[in-house]
């Protein structure tokens, strides 16, 4: 009898023994997460709420910097703006 995975590429280097083994790992791990019932399952989705709302602090902070970055860099350039049109008027 022929065992068709024996025959695939993936199984005939140690490239895929190892792909496939990561593979089977992130599954059994998928299911035991799953598998989780009760108060582990409310501290993971607390742990999750956590996670989200921290990701979105640190997007707020990001976007805070950047606004006032951008709002430091527009007033430089409008001042150098300013002065080229100055000079432009003063030698026309």
């Amino acid at each position: 009898m022929s065992y068709p995975i024996l025959a695939l590429p993936l199984v005939s280097n140690p490239i895929g023994w190892a792909v496939l083994g990561t593979a089977g790992y992130l599954t059994y791990r998928a299911g035991k997460k799953a598998g989780l019932k009760g108060e582990d399952q409310a501290v993971q989705e607390n742990l999750f709420d956590r996670t989200v709302k921290g990701t979105m602090k640190t997007a707020y902070k990001t976007k805070m910097k950047l606004d006032d970055s951008l709002a430091s860099t527009r007033e430089k350039y409008s001042e150098m703006w300013n002065e080229a049109q100055a000079e432009v008027a003063d030698n026309a």
